[in-house]
């Protein structure tokens, strides 16, 4: 069940009635990977499986280019546990968590275990470079994803992520209470479906943190765009892998923070180019 009823007080121009109110539930998911706890999520309930996939995806525990098959499903008194199965062994699990122990994530927060700076950090190679789309077409994707808010529209307490291909076809789409597990469902149901390596553009109906483009990028994401604000370190993330970002898309604006080319501009005269990321984190290596 993803929401439940309650009646409540509306306080309206001084006054105060009671009203039924549509809310989101949040449920419990942990993930079990050859046998070894991966991660415990806060989730709105559904897509446990693409959840799981997307999640072990984005953080890097498994590549697209992989199979998988799931060992088991179990009913928790606040939640679920699913069992995936992928090659390496529980060695592998071990080595990916690197003694930081079981990753926890809050519905609306990235991963939250991470002990040191470097921790947050993966090096990942470049993006390609075979997209283009104009903001009048990006204006067009974000209307039609936006009307595939059935769970926002009746609870106004969630947010979505959709996956583009080249052609600008959806590849999968997802609603969560939180805008990493919204990510998540969305590449873990492109992978199932085998989407995932199509994807160019992932549009997000939240703000554009580290978190969120270097999950993007995991996808092998060229463009990345949100409703909201972005911040430094995304844009710094952004500059140095190839990424096209883009904030606050709302018709008929929008921002482009880097490699404007792929929306068909040059880029303006301050240039991001070759930023040192070690001024944010120490250890990394440009």
């Amino acid at each position: 069940m993803q929401t439940i009823k309650r009646t409540i007080l509306r306080y309206r121009e001084g006054g105060a009635r009671t009203s039924d109110d549509t809310i989101l539930t949040e449920a419990t998911l942990e993930i079990v990977v050859n046998g070894v706890p991966w991660a415990a999520l806060m989730c709105t309930p559904g897509s446990d499986e693409d959840l799981a996939l997307g999640f072990c995806l984005t953080e890097g525990l498994m590549t697209p280019y992989e199979t998988y098959g799931v060992e088991g499903r179990e009913s928790m008194p606040d939640g679920s546990r699913l069992h995936l199965v992928i090659s390496g062994g529980a060695e592998r699990v071990h080595a990916a968590l690197s003694g930081r122990g079981m990753r926890t994530g809050a519905s609306c927060c990235g991963n939250r275990s991470a002990t040191r700076a470097e921790d947050l950090i993966r090096i990942i190679p470049a993006v390609s470079d075979d997209y283009r789309i104009s903001p009048g077409q990006l204006h067009q994707l974000q209307m039609e994803s936006e009307a595939c808010q059935a769970l926002f529209d009746s609870t106004g307490a969630t947010h979505f992520c959709a996956l583009y291909d080249a052609e600008n076809s959806m590849l999968a789409y997802a609603e969560d209470v939180g805008r990493h597990n919204a990510l998540d469902k969305a590449a873990g149901q492109a992978f199932r479906l085998g989407r995932l390596q199509r994807a160019r553009l992932v549009l997000l109906s939240s703000r554009l943190s580290f978190e969120m483009v270097q999950k993007s990028i995991a996808l092998g994401a060229q463009v990345v765009a949100g409703f909201s604000a972005v911040t430094s370190r995304a844009v710094a993330l952004a500059e140095s892998s190839g990424v096209t970002l883009v904030g606050f898309l709302r018709s008929p604006r929008l921002n482009i923070y880097t490699h404007p080319v792929r929306l068909g501009y040059e880029s303006p005269g301050v240039s991001l180019h070759h930023v040192d990321m070690s001024k944010y984190f120490p250890g990394l290596s440009s």
